[in-house]
C-alpha cells in the first residue's frame, strides 16, 4: 500500500506558509526551514489506518517519507532510502526514518509559533514577537486545513533523522495528515550554534 498509493506534489504555497519559512530560515540562519506537501491518492487501506490516527504503525510514515516523491521535493533533507540499501549506507550514518510520534493536533501551532518567536541558536531577537509568531502559526493551520483540527493527524519527531538536522535543541519535524483534503504536509526546521 505504500509504494502503491499515489502521492502528488501540491506546488502551490499559501502565503503564510511562505512567510513562515522566510521567518525561519532569517532566524535559523546556521539551518533553515523546509516544507513540502502531497495529495494522497485514493486508497481504501490507506484510509483505514489515516482515520484510526495509525499512519505511525506497521512503518507507514517512514515508507511514505522514503518514496522518491518526497525525497525529490525536498532534497535537502537527504531522507534515507531505506536501512538496507548501500546509497542510503554511502549516503549518511543514520538508517531509518523513525521517532515519529502522533501529538494532538490542537499542539502543532503552538510548537509552530514557539519557533517563529524563539528562533535558532543565533537569533539575537526573533523576527516575530509572541503574539505575531501565534497569529502567523493559526494563519498557517487556517490555510492548510481551515483550523479543522479535530480531521488533521499529526506526528512529530524532534531528533535528528536525516543527515540534514544537526542533532541540537533546534531540530523538529512535524508531518501532518489532512483526512478530507487527503493533504500530507512536511515542515522540517533545525539550526546549529
Amino acid at each position: 500500500m505504500c509504494v502503491s498509493v499515489g502521492l502528488a506534489n501540491l506546488k502551490a504555497q499559501p502565503a503564510s506558509v511562505a512567510k513562515t519559512l522566510a521567518c525561519l530560515r532569517e532566524s535559523h540562519s546556521n539551518g533553515g526551514a523546509l516544507f513540502a506537501c502531497f495529495r494522497v491518492g485514493d486508497s481504501r487501506t490507506f484510509d483505514w489506518f489515516a482515520s484510526r490516527n495509525r499512519l505511525a504503525e506497521f512503518d507507514i510514515l517512514p515508507s511514505l517519507l522514503r518514496r522518491e516523491e518526497v525525497r525529490a521535493q525536498i532534497p535537502e533533507l537527504q531522507i534515507p532510502i531505506g536501512p538496507n540499501s548501500e546509497a542510503n549506507s554511502q549516503a549518511c550514518s543514520i538508517a531509518t526514518v523513525d521517532g515519529f510520534k502522533m501529538e494532538s493536533s490542537v499542539l502543532f501551532d503552538g510548537h509552530l509559533a514557539q519557533s517563529l518567536h524563539a528562533g535558532g541558536a543565533y537569533a539575537a531577537k526573533s523576527p516575530l514577537d509572541a503574539k505575531l509568531a501565534k497569529q502567523l502559526a493559526l494563519a498557517v493551520c487556517e490555510d492548510l486545513f481551515e483550523q479543522r483540527f479535530s480531521e488533521i493527524s499529526v506526528y512529530i519527531n524532534w531528533d535528528a533523522w536525516t543527515p540534514w538536522f544537526h542533532g541540537i535543541a533546534w531540530d523538529w519535524t512535524a508531518v501532518l495528515f489532512d483526512r478530507r483534503k487527503r493533504a500530507f504536509s512536511i515542515l522540517a526546521i533545525t539550526d546549529t550554534d
